[in-house]
């Protein structure tokens, strides 16, 4: 089946088609001209005036045809311009300044990357970085952990859940996109940064020193613990689809007949790559659909099940508390929404937009907001979040087994003893 690569947040289809230029508008012309000015006033007339002119042109074209809702290109342009005005000491280029600018003004998840960061940004979805190894999403403005990394600089220093990031190395964060807040939290392997956090219930900020490392966030785990089938999904990237295969074929090699369900953990799973979860969910369905996409009110993007049950329908349990979203909702949703599933624990994040990658000629590229999906057929979850079937909380400081064994006990299978055991420790 042909598979469009789209990405949530978080999440991506590439395209490369040539820039197809605007009819001469004299709105758009003049808007054009009115950034060209701005810009020769800043920096004089320079020969990149007129690169940075065209690139500006590329990026409005792409966002005018595709953003999710109805733009005005020349109040865009505007935040251009003001992007270029901005008294920020930033060795940014100018057009990334403009872009920058442009891009943030349409929503929080839509950005511009420049050519050094695209590369980086392209990278991870292959499942691998240098970083700290935090999953992090800006939530009301702040840059806020979704999850440390198993085995990451961030998890052995003690960075959290729900932990804000303020500052790295003195400087701020408020201010900036998540794009720009990622790109100035990277660097080079084995350099030290120390990150500032603002905790719940602390009243001090914490400070802590950090060395880069190279990251592999591709770690979809996976066991046999009793007669039951254990995932755990931390992300979505290129290679989970694989992995989660890899999964379901030892559980059937290790238990066949004898297997007596699945476990799907996707808590604190921001998102990532809406293919690698179109192919996750369609390894449990038979048929239906997987998920559906709107952009300014006509359905653009569709994908439905391919028969093939890879555990020919037995139970599963899906694992879900706040901090999971996006592409780990769609997956969700398809499986409740189709009844091949339900989902245990906590009210999903609820972020039902999708975000599109695109190349631009500078070598730079684009990410935006290109729709509003559905997932299995049901209603939005854009906001809400879904609903769990059996409700669950974790409590703090609890054996981390004991809401996997509830799970469990939910799915009436027999878990491993240790496991079970845990169930009453709570």
């Amino acid at each position: 089946m042909f598979r469009k690569t789209l990405i949530i947040a978080n999440v991506f289809m590439l395209l490369t088609a040539c820039t197809l230029p605007f009819a001469k508008d004299r709105d758009i012309e003049g808007a054009l001209d009115r950034f060209e000015q701005a810009y020769v006033e800043k920096y004089g007339k320079i020969d990149q005036v007129e690169v940075d002119r065209q690139i500006l042109s590329e990026a409005l074209v792409r966002v005018k045809n595709r953003y999710v809702d109805e733009i005005d290109p020349g109040k865009l342009v505007d935040e251009a311009v003001k992007g270029l005005k901005s008294e920020s000491d930033s060795k940014e280029k100018p057009i990334t300044l403009a872009l920058n600018s442009m891009m943030s003004s349409l929503d929080s998840y839509s950005a511009y990357m420049s050519p050094e960061s695209y590369k980086r940004y392209q990278d991870n979805l292959d499942g691998r970085f240098v970083g700290f190894g935090v999953r992090i999403e800006m939530r009301d403005g702040n840059l806020t952990v979704i999850t440390p990394i198993k085995g990451s600089p961030a998890e052995k220093a003690g960075i959290q859940s729900k932990d804000i990031i303020t500052h790295l190395d003195g400087t701020p964060l408020a201010g900036r996109t998540l794009i720009e807040a990622v790109t100035f939290l990277r660097g080079p392997e084995g350099s030290l940064a120390v990150l500032t956090i603002r905790r719940e219930n602390v009243t001090t900020p914490i400070k802590l020193s950090l060395k880069r490392k190279a990251v592999d966030v591709a770690q979809v785990e996976y066991r046999v613990d009793g007669d039951v089938g254990y995932i755990r999904i931390p992300s979505f990237n290129r290679k989970t689809a694989g992995s989660v295969n890899d999964a379901l074929n030892h559980f059937n090699d290790n238990l066949g007949n004898s297997l007596c369900g699945v476990i799907i953990d996707m808590r604190n799973n921001p998102g990532g790559l809406v293919t690698s979860a179109v192919r996750v969910a369609d390894q449990f369905l038979e048929k239906g659909n997987i998920f559906a996409a709107e952009n300014r009110g006509k359905k653009f993007s569709a994908e439905d099940a391919e028969a093939g049950d890879h555990i020919n329908g037995r139970p599963i349990m899906i694992m879900l508390n706040k901090g999971s979203a996006s592409a780990a909702e769609i997956v969700a949703g398809a499986l409740q929404n189709q009844h091949r599933a339900q989902i245990f624990g906590e009210q999903s994040y609820g972020k039902g937009t999708m975000q599109t990658l695109y190349n631009l000629d500078n070598g730079g590229g684009l990410r935006f907001t290109t729709g509003r999906f559905t997932a299995g057929g049901g209603a939005s979850f854009n906001g809400t979040g879904l609903i769990p079937n059996i409700k669950d909380k974790a409590v703090e400081n609890e054996n981390e087994l004991a809401p996997i064994a509830r799970a469990g006990r939910a799915l009436a299978c027999n878990l491993s003893v240790q496991t079970a055991a845990a169930a009453m420790t709570r």
